[in-house]
């Protein structure tokens, strides 16, 4: 079970990711691709670069069962969720059974299967996105309310009666994209604290929804979920927290030129703070394990980026176009850096990362000028695997630093603010790790050795 939520908090964040290369193979009729060296999903029948199927292809037919497994060239997979569209318009498919092991089914997997009117979905399925049943005839057969899918919330079918108040029932992880868009007479909401997501646009524009509880465990939340809501009105503006996320920045203003995201934050969300062009200074604190798409995409005058050891995925073009900055650390515990999360940061002239392990880092994540340029310390063991390893061995310059990576000061009489790394001011800098603001505007991470 455990490996099944670390699975889905990483399929939470795959809209972040992209593929350096796709791999498949045919196993009892159905078509897989891989995903890593474990875990593999259902893809359609058709040509490999469709995204959706042609009306023309080759299509499923009559009783599919995916398994929980399955194994290609001595290696066994996990599978691990259905891909988009990848049963779109099988017109002839009349049933389908998922064994227990798959926790994801996206968007459109099923759509338009006008004869499907069988389908026996496992608890494992955590996750399924929107349109995934749209036009099924096991879809038409169920009754008006609330749709659960596995553990997902996926849909209000039929009409909604006036002033309705619902509570999603506990056990759900997650509620899906759409789910309840545009259900004007929706006027209440409470999410249990089981649920770890809530997709894009899942209450848009339910003008009367005045009344939303939302718990510390949801820590992914999709662009728009809430807006048009009388409940997301009346919230304050300024950086807007729901549940563990840092959700997005509500008004007309900008931001001053510090952030300390509130600690206790999980994830930052996909552009919720991009082009603040007054912020100069980011602290993230301990506990937060990604940063969305774009989420400080264009903030040019940022100079300083504090990233807390927790940090685990830095999403695509999450930093593009800071062109202020000058340096950043890797954290330790990093695992991906995705597709341009530094692009056209061509400012940057130090980049430490402190993993002894090189981070999986996807293509054009820097610019060629930052390659060309940029100084990559890295721990003094590991050198030669970041001059071989895909993505870092693009840096010309790569050398040997210690495991610690930030500066070393005694005092400094230029320095106006302290902070702790909670983001707590302090009446002067503490032996360890500082946040220190500079009279001339600059903020850093420091650390005081006396």
């Amino acid at each position: 079970m455990k490996r099944r939520f670390l699975l889905f908090a990483f399929a939470l964040f795959s809209s972040t990711l992209y593929s350096v290369a796709s791999e498949y193979f045919m196993s009892d009729g159905i078509r897989y691709e891989i995903e890593d060296d474990s875990t593999v999903f259902v893809v359609h029948l058709g040509d490999i670069n469709d995204f959706a199927p042609k009306d023309d292809a080759d299509k499923y037919e009559g009783d599919v069962t995916i398994p929980a497994s399955v194994s290609h060239n001595g290696v066994k997979y996990g599978v691990i969720g259905i891909g988009s569209y990848a049963f779109y318009k099988c017109g002839n498919l009349t049933s389908i059974t998922i064994q227990d092991g798959p926790i994801y089914i996206n968007e459109y997997a099923f759509a338009e299967c006008k004869k499907l009117a069988s389908v026996n979905i496992p608890n494992s399925i955590m996750s399924v996105d929107t349109h995934a049943f749209d036009n099924t005839a096991w879809y038409d057969a169920l009754p008006d309310g609330v749709i659960y899918v596995g553990k997902a919330a996926y849909q209000y079918k039929g009409t909604m009666a006036r002033d309705t108040s619902i509570v999603i029932k506990d056990g759900t992880l997650s509620i899906s994209g759409h789910a309840f868009e545009r259900y004007s007479n929706l006027i209440s909401i409470e999410i249990p604290s089981t649920v770890l997501s809530i997709g894009a646009y899942a209450f848009y524009n339910c003008s009367k929804l005045a009344s939303v509880t939302v718990p510390q465990s949801v820590y992914n939340i999709g662009i728009c979920a809430f807006e048009g809501t009388v409940w997301y009105d009346a919230l304050p503006d300024g950086v807007v927290y729901i549940g563990s996320m840092l959700y997005g920045y509500k008004g007309n203003g900008l931001l001053g030129d510090t952030l300390f995201v509130k600690d206790g934050t999980k994830s930052i969300n996909r552009q919720s703070l991009s082009r603040q062009s007054r912020l100069k200074a980011v602290v993230i604190p301990e506990g937060v394990t990604s940063v969305g798409v774009e989420a400080f995409y264009h903030c040019e005058s940022l100079d300083s980026v504090y990233l807390p050891n927790s940090l685990t995925v830095l999403g695509a073009y999450s930093f593009a176009e800071c062109t202020n900055l000058k340096s950043i650390t890797i954290p330790e515990n990093l695992s991906y850096i995705i597709a341009g999360a530094f692009d056209e940061c061509n400012g940057l002239m130090s980049i430490r990362s402190l993993s002894v392990v090189p981070p999986l880092m996807y293509q054009n994540a820097f610019s060629n000028t930052v390659y060309d340029n940029a100084v990559l310390y890295v721990p003094a063991e590991s050198v030669n695997d970041y001059k071989t390893e895909d993505g870092w061995s693009q840096f010309r310059n790569i050398r040997a630093i210690g495991t610690t990576n930030v500066d070393l000061i005694g005092s400094d009489n230029s320095a106006v603010e302290y902070y702790d790394l909670s983001g707590k001011m302090i009446d002067a800098p503490q032996r360890g790790f500082n946040i220190i603001k500079y009279s001339n505007g600059q903020t850093k991470k420091v650390f005081v050795e006396e």
